[in-house]
């Protein structure tokens, strides 16, 4: 039998996000059998690092407080030895990093080994916000990777029209485990929260940031309100944009009908509670939220950005609207919930293209393929 191939995991470190849990995802289903997961994080754990259930000689964590600044990082080359040495004593053979200081610590690392593990970089959607400074500089440190994996068709786009890189550039779609998302928990969650089963519950599970767009949920909640009485909003998720949104929340007269329950571990049971699932991003890569609401057959409402098309076909699965557009958001929401016959049709067809294009097997055995073709 040939020996494994050893796989390191260089992130920034493992706390609540989209990224996190797609890491998470691989480091949990690749095949021990073929491939032996390890992980470096550049900035302590993580709120979710044990759950990667790894060995510590398989986990290298490092605290970059104190670097110096360097470009769009703070570098410290004590941290840069330390990995370097990280993975010449696993004998690792592909490094895969999440990223810009991960692309740059681990980019250099890796060509500081003898031999050389082969270099992968995932991008996730940091190339939509990112100013043209910055896609300057990231076409000089992306020459770090011997591939590029994009999370979305329009992210490979992006890639090669605006950012211009030409690194080779393949397409995986993110996945997550459905199995998480087939549990049916509606009546007590609707229950802790004190809805009836005649609300029409509006919600979102996303990290609070001025990415997800919430400023305009909030915008389009009172109009929605004003022509369906039974609408009710939930935001679960904690960020640094939640304050602000509380306040304008309050100064429209929301009152409970506008919740933000913060963070949730049981977010499948909190979508199996909802009636419809909106995510108003203003960029996203392939957001694992969509792939959740799609998973437990609900309709969605999101924008039309990034990979957001993808996964909600208009028409089919929910309705797409323009980023940044209240309006539209809200009559779309309304449409949504005055169609009790679309709702219920929605709920096949979404799970029928779960199952075909985001499970976490397809995502996986992508990898699999990707990492044995490199090493």
């Amino acid at each position: 039998m040939s020996e494994k191939c050893n796989v390191a995991f260089v992130v920034n470190n493992l706390d609540v996000g989209g990224l996190e849990k797609v890491v998470l995802q691989l480091i949990r289903h690749l095949d021990r059998c073929a491939f032996e997961p390890m992980l470096v994080c550049l900035d302590g754990p993580g709120a979710l690092f044990a759950e990667a259930d790894l060995a510590p000689r398989s986990c290298l964590v490092l605290n970059k407080s104190r670097a110096r600044r360097f470009g769009p990082v703070r570098f410290d080359p004590a941290m840069l030895l330390s990995i370097r040495t990280f993975f010449c004593d696993n004998h690792v053979h592909v490094a895969h990093a999440h990223n810009a200081a991960p692309l740059i610590y681990g980019g250099i690392a890796a060509r500081l080994c003898r031999p050389r593990p082969a270099f992968v970089y995932s991008e996730h959607n940091q190339i939509y916000s990112a100013s043209l400074s910055d896609r300057r500089k990231f076409r000089r440190y992306v020459r770090l990777a011997d591939r590029i994996v994009a999370v979305s068709d329009d992210l490979r786009r992006s890639l090669r029209d605006q950012a211009r890189i030409d690194v080779p550039i393949r397409v995986i779609h993110n996945g997550i485990d459905g199995s998480r998302f087939s549990a049916n928990a509606a009546q007590r969650i609707r229950g802790e929260l004190g809805l009836s089963a005649d609300d029409l519950v509006i919600g979102t599970a996303v990290v609070v940031s001025k990415q997800k767009g919430l400023t305009y949920l909030v915008e389009a909640a009172r109009s929605v309100i004003a022509r369906e009485p039974r609408a009710r909003f939930l935001v679960a998720g904690e960020g640094p944009l939640r304050p602000e949104l509380e306040r304008q929340a309050a100064s429209l007269g929301l009152g409970d009908r506008f919740r933000f329950l913060g963070y949730r571990k049981d977010i499948p049971e909190l979508l199996a509670s909802l009636d419809l699932y909106v995510l108003p991003s203003l960029w996203e890569g392939l957001p694992l939220a969509l792939l959740e609401a799609l998973a437990m057959g609900k309709p969605i409402v999101a924008t039309r950005v990034g990979g957001n098309p993808e996964i909600v076909e208009d028409g089919v699965h929910g309705k797409l609207v323009p980023p940044g557009n209240a309006v539209a958001l809200a009559d779309a929401i309304v449409g949504v919930l005055q169609d009790a016959a679309f709702r219920a049709e929605v709920a096949l067809a979404s799970r029928s293209k779960f199952e075909r294009a985001f499970s976490v097997s397809a995502m996986v055995r992508a990898h699999e393929e990707l990492y044995s073709a490199l090493r």
